[in-house]
């Protein structure tokens, strides 16, 4: 079931048809919430999960629904390639000159070569190494956030080293504009 959404949200997407469900979001509480779901999973796999956020409270209008997913999706995706004693850890903050809010999801996992990070960015795409092969997925995961972090408005950016880990990096604008229910067309 999981697989289908991805493909449906994925060719949604490239169609230009998702839409987005506008609300007011306490961030704090969002990714506070996201942590707690991947956390049997960091726990099974021996990894450390950590959580810095600012203390003050950070809200913004966004789609809640999608907003979670790129978190689960890349928190998930730290995890599963993070081998056991590594770390994972999330951070956020306000960049108050461009009205935004960045976020950073770091492993200290097997990493991805610079030349190979287009292939994972790629649908269905999935970088066949050695240590890679082991780990299952459709290669739809992070090319969906990517384009979820866009459709918020966002900009989107992996930097990873073999054997060193993967930091992905995403802003998104404290308020994406419209009303509730904002339908955007051919987004990307």
């Amino acid at each position: 079931l999981s697989l289908i959404n991805d493909i449906l949200d994925y060719s949604k997407s490239e169609a230009g048809k998702l839409e987005m469900e506008v609300s007011e979001v306490n961030l704090n509480k969002l990714v506070h919430n996201c942590v707690r779901i991947v956390t049997p999973r960091a726990e099974a796999a021996q990894v450390s999960l950590v959580e810095a956020l600012p203390k003050e409270i950070l809200n913004i209008v966004t789609d809640s629904k999608k907003f979670k997913q790129v978190l689960l999706n890349l928190l998930s995706n730290a995890i599963k390639f993070t081998p056991a004693g590594g770390e994972v850890r999330i951070t956020a903050w306000a960049d108050i000159n461009k009205d935004t809010y960045m976020f950073e999801v770091a492993d200290s996992g097997i990493g991805i070569a610079p030349k190979d990070i287009s292939i994972a960015m790629s649908p269905f795409g999935q970088v066949d190494s050695a240590m890679s092969r082991k780990y299952e997925g459709t290669g739809l995961g992070l090319p969906l956030t990517k384009k979820f972090v866009e459709l918020m408005g966002g900009k989107f950016e992996i930097e990873s080293e073999v054997g060193r880990g993967t930091t992905v990096r995403f802003s998104v604008p404290r308020e994406v504009k419209g009303s509730n229910k904002l339908i955007i067309r051919n987004a990307s």
